[in-house]
């Protein structure tokens, strides 16, 4: 099964793609790249990423379904233990993890949710045979293993934001893009390290807020998904020479 998910063929439209690469297109012009220079630097890009491959990628589905399933998992009395933390649960059960599948992602296997979780490390086995939330959000990657559906969402969202800051085509209808980032060029390694260690801290705090509100902001699923948007924040970190 997982050899197969593996070798799954996905298929991108071509305004998909030249939505993918327009802020690269708009970078390529800006530095005055001609076409062939920026399609000779196109081609020697699939070529490295066609070579011997550092992470495996694999496809989990629609990973909004993780974060819903997760949230219910931190916030459903159902799922919580005598002091509000998100307590062991049963495979099975009337408020097992089979149970909160079925009501965070209606017509998705549990059995192959849970081995998702369990494989990206956000969910483990206890000794008695009951599954423990890890993270509080889910994780996509894990050792030599990433996976895609999160991947492309990423890519989606940066490309969208920065083609709407390029174009600037701002609409009544939806909220604005906002890009911020904080950085400095005058850190050691060793202080990095302690960097990273502070902002995963400090942003963990940040997400969970960002995350209550996004929760008890959310409305009742609608005849017309046209009228609900996808809507949230995403940190990376940067570290560079």
């Amino acid at each position: 099964m997982r050899a197969q998910t593996r070798r799954k063929k996905v298929v991108i439209t071509r305004d998909q793609a030249i939505s993918l690469l327009y802020p690269i297109a708009t970078f390529f012009n800006s530095v005055e790249m001609s076409r062939s220079e920026s399609l000779a630097a196109l081609t020697a890009a699939i070529a490295d990423v066609r070579g011997p491959a550092r992470k495996r990628l694999e496809h989990i589905g629609k990973p909004t379904c993780y974060a819903d399933l997760i949230a219910a998992w931190t916030r459903d009395r159902k799922f919580l233990d005598a002091r509000g933390r998100p307590r062991p649960l049963t495979l099975s059960g009337t408020n097992g993890f089979a149970a909160l599948a079925r009501s965070a992602c209606a017509g998705r296997k549990p059995r192959t949710l849970l081995s998702v979780l369990i494989r990206y490390k956000n969910v483990r086995r206890l000794s008695n045979g009951t599954y423990q939330l890890v993270s509080p959000f889910f994780c996509a990657t894990a050792g030599s293993k990433v996976a895609f559906e999160p991947i492309a969402y990423f890519l989606n969202d940066v490309t969208s934001a920065l083609t709407q800051l390029l174009k600037n085509s701002r609409t009544s209808q939806r909220p604005h893009h906002f890009w911020r980032t904080v950085e400095s060029a005058k850190i050691s390694t060793r202080n990095a390290r302690k960097f990273g260690a502070f902002a995963r801290e400090r942003s963990l705090i940040f997400l969970e807020e960002l995350d209550d509100w996004l929760q008890s902001h959310a409305d009742a699923p609608c005849a017309s998904a046209s009228r609900q948007l996808r809507v949230g924040l995403g940190l990376f970190s940067i570290y560079s020479h």
